[in-house]
């Protein structure tokens, strides 16, 4: 009997340890069936046709007529200032003086070594036959070297003088800027008869080693001179032409007619080639322009011709006027956004209507100006989080039998909130909208999210 118990009580034991396991598992299996078929929770789009309109606005300025900056083509001292702001001026008239001492001392220089250069063609002329010509030549050559570096020297000490005496404000700029350039030309004169004395005494050493007679040594000699000769004389010739030029632009002269808006030339005393030296408004004729800054992440969607809106804000009472784009510029300027953020943009010009009334309109108003970037009345777009890069290209998440399936998809444009598709999907197609959800994936269970 006590064993039949034992045996009894051992089988009852079994049976609730299997039973236990059997609930375990049955519980597990409800707990996958019932949340492997749950998915990942997504919300979604179905893709029809609709229309997509754009539009980008921005702050302007309204400028009449247009604007162009007078620079410096030459450096000097400004003797004179002619204009002042405000000052109506016509094409031709003078608007500033340069001083042009400095410019027609070193052209007095270059007719010097012309005059200089032509004598020595004449005193070559005159000893072509003698036998120690080219003896001679050399010999007149390296006193000119001789002279030239003592004059080097001079000028060197004078301009470093003349440096020190202008730190100390004894002498003016004017002074110093003159001493400058008797150094610059004493030096390129030394450089010069150095160059020519090592050139002949070269060319005649060669002479003597083709063991030419002195006769014929006096010729080709002779010939040689005589090209160093005139390649120095064309050399300063052309530098008096460029000088000439320099001169001339030494009369800064306006371009157009027009009003000068800002004179920089009146606040300094010493002008560099390439200074701004006014700034002049030419007549437009009652043709505005609004000048906006946009950003360069616009300006793909932008071209010369496009329309635009021009609102103003009339004392609370907002009026609309129509204009065209005349103008992009081919640069971008770096700017500083209300937040701080360093941004690019370019500048565009919108020509108004000629027909924009003139009391609404005013130089200098502010203004905003409407953009429109992308207009269709019937295409397929979907929310821009629908849109997602993989191995640069553009794809969305289709749901196809309650699965994400990757699709690629072409973009024919983006907003700021919407992608306008020209294909990959079809008008009732079911789109995941949020396919930055680290849970999808390709084929992955989903399960749409309930509003």
């Amino acid at each position: 009997m006590e064993k039949k118990k034992v045996l009894k009580g051992s089988l009852n034991k079994k049976i609730k340890f299997i039973a236990a396991v059997l609930l375990i598992i049955l519980a597990a299996a409800v707990y996958v069936v019932k949340n492997g078929n749950k998915g990942v929770e997504v919300e979604v789009y179905t893709v029809e046709n609709s229309a997509v309109n754009d539009v980008y606005k921005e702050s302007g300025v309204v400028k009449s007529g247009d604007k162009y900056h007078i620079i410096a083509k030459t450096s000097g001292s400004i003797n004179e200032v002619l204009v002042s702001e405000n000052t109506p001026v016509k094409a031709g008239d003078v608007l500033v003086r340069i001083d042009t001492r400095d410019l027609q001392y070193q052209k007095d220089l270059k007719n010097s070594s012309i005059e200089a250069n032509m004598a020595k063609k004449e005193e070559s002329d005159v000893n072509k036959v003698m036998a120690t010509a080219p003896i001679e030549y050399i010999n007149t050559l390296r006193q000119n070297v001789a002279s030239a570096e003592a004059a080097l020297n001079a000028a060197r000490n004078d301009y470093q003088a003349k440096q020190v005496l202008f730190d100390s404000g004894a002498v003016s700029n004017l002074e110093l800027e003159a001493s400058k350039s008797s150094y610059e030309s004493a030096n390129a004169a030394y450089e010069s008869a150095n160059t020519r004395l090592s050139q002949s005494s070269t060319y005649l050493e060669s002479l003597k080693k083709e063991g030419l007679t002195e006769k014929d040594i006096n010729k080709k000699f002779y010939e040689s001179t005589q090209k160093q000769l005139d390649a120095a004389i064309a050399a300063d010739q052309t530098s008096i032409e460029q000088l000439d030029r320099q001169i001339a632009d030494c009369e800064v002269k306006a371009e157009y007619d027009g009003v000068v808006l800002s004179v920089a030339a009146k606040d300094i005393s010493m002008v560099s080639a390439g200074q701004e030296l006014a700034v002049i408004s030419t007549d437009a004729h009652g043709q505005y322009k609004v000048e906006t800054d946009v950003l360069t992440d616009v300006i793909p969607y932008l071209n010369v011709g496009d329309p635009a809106e021009i609102e103003f804000d009339m004392r609370g009472t907002k009026k609309t006027v129509s204009g065209k784009i005349s103008e992009i510029y081919d640069f971008a300027n770096e700017e500083k956004s209300a937040l701080g953020l360093k941004e690019y943009r370019v500048k565009v010009l919108v020509a108004l209507d000629e027909n924009t009334p003139d009391d609404i309109i005013k130089d200098g108003y502010g203004v905003n100006v409407k953009f429109n970037l992308y207009n269709n009345e019937n295409v397929a777009a979907v929310p821009i989080g629908a849109v997602f890069k993989y191995d640069e290209k553009d794809y969305v998440f289709k749901i196809v039998d309650k699965k994400a399936v990757m699709s690629p998809v072409n973009i024919d444009y983006k907003s700021g909130t919407q992608a306008v598709i020209s294909s990959g999907l079809d008008v009732g197609d079911v789109v995941i909208t949020n396919s930055d959800n680290e849970d999808l994936e390709d084929g992955v269970r989903v399960r749409i999210k309930k509003s």
